[in-house]
């Protein structure tokens, strides 16, 4: 018999058996979703281009706890954020790539309470206070690229907070060849291509794990990746730590684990994904969140302009913004908070894998369901958010004396760093990096949609973006156009250049 007609009758039986099982289990109370089809479920109804989208409809239709099965497989999108709240202690998958060692994916444990502990210490609010001297050099560096390339803007604004969570993370500028920038873009958007439902075999039928390593090539690839994030996280860890016996007093995240490896008690490649996986989350989302305020400022400008009339009454032409005036700024206080609210970085949470059945609500979700937190439906809940598809900061500026409402911290207000105790843990860093960027961008210049040979407007539409776990836009055309050239000699030169 050939061998690849008997492993492929024995895959099929597999998945045969594994379908009749779930098909014929016990069922609770049915959650609501569309009509299904024999054996593929709505295999072939799910899009896998915006998926989001689609999400969102089934809400308005059938309600905010809805259910779709792919070939055999259980999905329960939640479009409320009390439920993803409550459901937030279901466990996730581990991951193979990761060696199980990926703090997104780890179920609940001692392994992710040691990893979250670390990571707490280095970024809790009084902590990232310290780290402002390298928000304050990396935005500037950030101007002076715009003011001197201002078409790359796109590469800049995915530099800006990849350089950043670097020097936090390494304590050392990242290569300006950007080989550790690419290489680490590449480890994460194979980690955002592996992690959408359904993106390998074994994700939809979980039986197959079963099956000897000749039969999974899943596992072999999984380990080549896995390999490829162990030499970039450990080079770069273990090149601190080399630093650390010949620079006394050495500061930066990766230190301080080495330091704290005993009390902790990490492994060594726990550290090296620690590190690195702030690295790599840092430089992600932060960049998409800027990008998508580039394009609202283009697409809504009287906003700008009434954020730059309140930058201009703290801070005139000669001096730039810094964070001692933060809370005088109620109105780029509550932009931040609507750049993430509008278009979130994420507009699907990252997926969970229920370890047991698990009743709520009447419902039965079932053990090895994944549960999806749907943040843009959350975010475009027009009982919550009124006029929802409009970029307005006005939303968050509720209070009778104008301060944006929950003005004490950036990520509350919205559903964007997640739920319970996977809220993401770099939350206060991410968005403190981001109201710098932000503000300082405002202050030194107007950002225009460019024209076309015509003079007129060319188009910018937000609906021109990538799709997976995280969406950015596509690249569209704006101008970075100097306010003044003193704002620009503040920049490039006299004290701004200084403080660089």
């Amino acid at each position: 018999m050939d061998i690849a007609f008997s492993s492929g009758a024995f895959l099929g039986s597999f998945i045969i058996i594994y379908w009749v099982s779930r098909r014929f289990a016990s069922k609770g109370t049915p959650i609501p979703g569309p009509p299904s089809h024999p054996l593929v479920g709505h295999t072939f109804q799910v899009p896998v281009i915006k998926t989001w989208k689609y999400f969102e409809r089934l809400s308005h239709q059938y309600g905010p706890i809805i259910k779709v099965t792919l070939t055999g497989h259980n999905f329960v999108v939640l479009s409320n954020a009390a439920d993803a709240e409550e459901l937030a202690s279901i466990h996730k998958s581990t991951s193979y790539e990761s060696n199980n060692l990926r703090l997104s994916l780890l179920p609940y444990g001692d392994m992710l309470k040691r990893q979250r502990a670390a990571f707490h210490q280095m970024l809790q609010p009084r902590v990232v206070g310290g780290y402002e001297g390298m928000q304050y050099n990396e935005s500037l560096r950030l101007l002076v690229d715009l003011a001197t390339s201002p078409t790359q803007y796109y590469r800049h604004f995915q530099r800006f907070p990849a350089s950043l969570v670097f020097s936090l993370a390494f304590g050392e500028a990242i290569n300006d060849d950007d080989k550790d920038l690419a290489a680490a873009l590449e480890i994460l958007n194979t980690f955002v291509r592996d992690i959408n439902p359904n993106s390998h075999l074994v994700d939809t039928f979980p039986v197959l794990d079963l099956l000897p390593d000749f039969l999974s090539p899943w596992r072999a690839e999984a380990r080549i990746k896995h390999q490829r994030e162990i030499d970039l996280y450990g080079r770069l860890s273990l090149g601190v730590k080399t630093r650390m016996e010949k620079e006394a007093g050495l500061e930066c995240f990766a230190a301080r684990l080495w330091e704290q490896q005993a009390k902790l008690g990490l492994s060594d490649e726990e550290i090296f994904y620690i590190a690195g996986s702030a690295f790599i989350a840092g430089t992600d989302t932060s960049s998409i969140t800027l990008l998508w305020f580039v394009m609202a400022m283009a697409l809504y400008p009287e906003t700008m302009k009434k954020a730059q009339r309140e930058i201009d009454a703290v801070f005139n032409s000669a001096t730039l913004p810094d964070f001692s005036r933060m809370h005088d700024m109620p109105y780029c206080f509550a932009l931040v908070k609507e750049v993430i609210r509008w278009h979130p970085a994420a507009p699907l949470s990252i997926p969970h894998y229920s370890d047991a059945e698990d009743q709520y609500k009447g419902y039965t979700i079932r053990k090895g369901t994944t549960v999806i937190p749907s943040i843009w439906r959350m975010h475009h809940n027009e009982e919550e958010f009124p006029d929802s598809y409009t970029f307005d900061p006005e939303r968050f500026l509720s209070n009778t004396d104008g301060t944006a409402v929950g003005d004490d911290s950036l990520a509350e207000g919205h559903y964007g760093f997640g739920f319970g105790r996977r809220k993401c843990p770099g939350q206060h860093m991410a968005t403190k990096s981001t109201w710098i960027a932000i503000v300082r961008v405002l202050w030194a210049f107007n950002i225009e949609t460019r024209q076309d040979a015509a003079g007129n407007p060319m188009k910018i539409d937000p609906e021109d973006c990538t799709s997976g776990l995280t969406v950015r836009p596509t690249e569209f055309p704006v101008d970075f156009v100097p306010r003044s050239a003193t704002h620009l000699e503040t920049v490039t030169g006299g004290e701004g250049r200084t403080k660089m």
